[in-house]
């Protein structure tokens, strides 16, 4: 076999990702036990594995078989291309992922940035309330308790989760980009599994009321965002008025 068949056949079998020191211990290990089939894979460098699983990588991209090899921040693993959601989804029984809101965004891009951070230096930064976005960003596992701090009344501190930097498709968190990047990102990730009307819609969101057909995610995820639909000045309210005035000068003559 190829070595880029062997390391196929790892990372397939595996039951979580593979990085390449990983590998090459279990080269190595193999090529202990069985010197006749795995021998000629037991002194295999870093750099080689490296090169190898690039062009396996490659070669999935290219091939369009409906799998990707990608890389996270805990190593090498399959995985199925974001254009099959739709059916994988169904398939499994999954309902839509939730969308993060530009609020949920920007506090989880200050707390990638700064982290470990409080939550009044989060509110400092950002210049309101924060409890409700930090407790829904710990329900979807973005971000966790990482300590406490050293000053009066020892709050807690807060940073990033592996699950934040696999949503985001990061290996560690220095390749982290800006928050409009971020917010890129997040809405390529969703958008793949929506018809052509929704994915241009998240683009550029319309300002609807809440609950009504086109309602933006982030409209329906962050309350605090969310205006008031009601116009106290319609324009519509005046036109109706003065047409009344019409018709009772019209009866009057």
């Amino acid at each position: 076999m190829e070595l880029k068949q062997v390391l196929g056949a790892i990372i397939f079998a595996a039951r979580q990702p593979m990085s390449v020191g990983a590998i090459r211990k279990l080269l190595q290990e193999t090529a202990e036990i069985n010197r006749e089939e795995a021998g000629v894979y037991g002194s295999v460098k870093d750099a080689e594995l490296k090169a190898c699983l690039r062009q396996l990588q490659t070669e999935c991209e290219t091939s369009k078989t409906g799998v990707h090899l990608v890389e996270n921040a805990d190593g090498f693993r399959f995985q199925s291309d974001p254009t099959g959601g739709p059916w994988v989804r169904h398939m499994l029984n999954v309902g839509k992922p939730t969308r993060l809101s530009r609020p949920a965004l920007e506090t989880l891009a200050i707390i990638a940035y700064r982290q470990p951070i409080s939550r009044a230096e989060l509110e400092a930064v950002r210049g309101v309330a924060v409890d409700h976005v930090i407790r829904m960003l710990m329900e979807m596992q973005l971000i966790k308790i990482v300590g406490r701090s050293e000053l009066p009344g020892r709050p807690m501190l807060y940073g990033t989760t592996a699950l934040f930097l696999e949503h985001f498709g990061l290996k560690e968190v220095k390749d982290l980009p800006g928050i409009s990047e971020l917010s890129r990102m997040d809405a390529l990730r969703e958008k793949q599994d929506v018809s052509t009307k929704e994915a241009a819609a998240t683009v550029t969101p319309a300002v609807e009321a809440p609950g009504e057909e086109g309602a933006t995610p982030s409209q329906e995820l962050d309350p605090l965002d969310q205006t008031d639909p009601a116009d106290p000045t319609d324009p519509s309210d005046d036109e109706d008025e003065y047409d009344d005035d019409d018709d009772d000068d019209e009866e009057e003559e």
